[in-house]
């Protein structure tokens, strides 16, 4: 974070993240309706926004339509920020303003480290002998597993900036998903679903290694929540947390997952339906006073053994971007 730049008083703006490498090519930049999506889906996960919403839905010409409500909510929230914004309403802000005025534009970027853990693009990441790119989302009752397609950066008016995850996730459903008798989930990541809901909030993942599950081969992955030890968030400490450069947790990349072509073909092949993501946006914080029983490892970068050694490094270029 720039050192003189503005502060905005949501929730859904953070100071723990920082996007990392140049922009990605024009292949990845988001269409306008996409933008519309990313920036709907912040509306209806915004916490301060949570008041407005079910206003809109108790309208009598919505009456809690949901399928209304998801169409027309933006431009009543817009329409309904400029008009009150001199009635001294407790539930309007100026911030609130900004975000009911829609994105000025979306910037895509291959890296984001977000309170000390660095995340890296599903793409960039097959090409480097660490992992990065897993990631799960909670939802109600139901955990969300995928992997990291880019990082989204939305910038509304006067710089306020909002960032995103757009991930592939997998089909978690009882057929795509299997849990042994120690616990541990393995995953089919040869499926995929919520295509149509691919955003979630960069404070509100957590980072996950995939490792091959040798009892069902092929596509099927173990899924193993990284739990990142000496991490604080920022304000916590009253310290600066190293940028993008630093690869705070990392694992070796066994990832093997099926491009998405070969996921959709499988899909159709299986006749999957794809279903819309129930997210909840709770944000991830660290506990600063959880003790550890390693007191000689404060690093933030971790490594196994076999590859201490001989890591490649990555060769593209993740140098912060100035535009």
């Amino acid at each position: 974070m720039e050192e003189h730049a503005p502060r905005f008083n949501l929730s859904i703006v953070s100071s723990d993240v920082e996007v990392g490498g140049a922009r990605l090519s024009a292949e990845y930049a988001l269409s306008d309706e996409e933008i519309a999506i990313a920036h709907w889906w912040v509306l209806i996960n915004c916490e301060e926004v949570k008041y407005w919403k079910e206003l809109h839905l108790s309208f009598p010409e919505v009456d809690g339509d949901l399928e209304y409500h998801n169409m027309t909510f933006a431009n009543y929230f817009r329409t309904w920020m400029d008009m009150i914004k001199s009635d001294d309403n407790p539930n309007w802000s100026h911030e609130l303003l900004l975000l009911a005025m829609q994105p000025q534009r979306a910037r895509v970027y291959p890296t984001c480290t977000v309170n000390g853990v660095k995340f890296v693009s599903e793409e960039r990441d097959s090409r480097r002998r660490t992992q990065n790119s897993g990631v799960m989302a909670k939802g109600h009752g139901l955990d969300y597993y995928g992997v990291l397609h880019s990082v989204v950066e939305l910038v509304y008016a006067e710089g306020m900036k909002v960032h995103l995850f757009k991930c592939r996730w997998f089909d978690t459903g009882a057929q795509s998903t299997k849990m042994d008798q120690y616990g541990n989930l393995s995953v089919n990541t040869a499926t995929s679903a919520y295509e149509d809901d691919p955003f979630v909030f960069a404070t509100s993942v957590k980072q996950v290694f995939y490792l091959d599950d040798l009892a069902r081969g092929d596509a099927w992955k173990i899924a193993n929540i990284v739990h990142p030890r000496n991490i604080y968030r920022a304000a916590t400490l009253g310290v600066t947390i190293p940028g993008p450069e630093a690869d705070a947790y990392q694992e070796p990349n066994a990832l093997g997952i099926h491009d998405v072509a070969t996921v959709r073909q499988n899909n159709v092949k299986h006749g999957r339906v794809l279903r819309i993501r129930d997210e909840d946006s709770t944000f991830i914080d660290v506990d600063p006073n959880e003790e550890t029983d390693d007191d000689s490892d404060d690093e933030l970068r971790h490594r196994l053994p076999d590859i201490n050694s001989d890591t490649e490094e990555d060769s593209s270029d993740d140098s912060d971007y100035e535009p």
